[in-house]
């Protein structure tokens, strides 16, 4: 990762302090318990398993003081798992480069997630949520279109730099950015390293064919010479 990117992703790292405790320090520490007891137990019991009465149990509160936060188990559940989006409100760094920012992403996915159980409890209820149309709009409102969203940013940004193919299928791109880590996340168990694995082996194949040097009449003339063999093949 180049020294310019590190920098960004101090400054990136210093803009997404996390804000979320509400009101005394006291109440801070109560919603931060609450939060790790949900992620503990979802990892143990599933979205099926969890039950209000066992995240206060685990976080040493009161059900009232969950319930004076979040009104069911979806809106905490969703509370819990919104930690791996990045906060609401921060400017994604330009690092002026389409590889560059992609790092950068990576980079503070890898922070945030570090040291707690979001990579494992994410794809559990993501696959969980396939039955439970709450908490798919829920999980999709608060984990996945946040994301969505800043890969959609680095697209445009570097097709406005002519990094990336102006014709290119920006949406296509996007789902493809995105789809890669939920993939490696789901056959590896949460099993962090596929973080680093993106930018090693994906975006360099993936660049092969949406870079703007990689358009051009030479490469579509490939493309139907081959279209054509295939058909001749069939045919024949």
């Amino acid at each position: 990762m180049s020294r310019s990117t590190e920098k960004h992703a101090e400054r990136a790292g210093a803009g997404e302090a996390p804000a979320r405790g509400r009101g005394r320090p006291r109440s801070a520490e109560a919603e931060h318990a609450i939060l790790e007891a949900t992620l503990k137990l979802l990892s143990e019991q599933g979205v099926a398993g969890l039950t209000i009465e066992g995240v206060a149990a685990e976080a040493g509160v009161g059900k009232t003081t969950i319930y004076r936060r979040w009104a069911t188990k979806t809106d905490l559940i969703i509370a819990a798992v919104e930690q791996l989006a990045p906060p609401a409100g921060v400017e994604f760094p330009d690092t002026g480069s389409f590889v560059g920012d992609l790092e950068l992403l990576a980079q503070g996915q890898r922070a945030r997630t570090a040291g707690t159980r979001l990579l494992n409890v994410a794809p559990r209820v993501l696959a969980e949520a396939a039955d439970d149309p709450e908490l798919h709009s829920g999980f999709s409102e608060a984990v996945i279109e946040p994301l969505r969203r800043i890969i959609a940013l680095i697209v445009e940004r570097g097709q406005a730099r002519g990094e990336v193919r102006a014709d290119l299928d920006a949406g296509a791109l996007v789902d493809l950015l995105h789809a890669i880590p939920i993939y490696r996340l789901l056959l590896g168990a949460g099993d962090p390293s596929f973080i680093d694995e993106i930018g090693q082996r994906y975006i360099p194949l993936l660049l092969e064919g949406v870079s703007s040097s990689s358009a051009g009449p030479g490469s579509a003339r490939r493309r139907s010479s081959g279209s054509s063999r295939a058909k001749r093949a069939r045919s024949a």
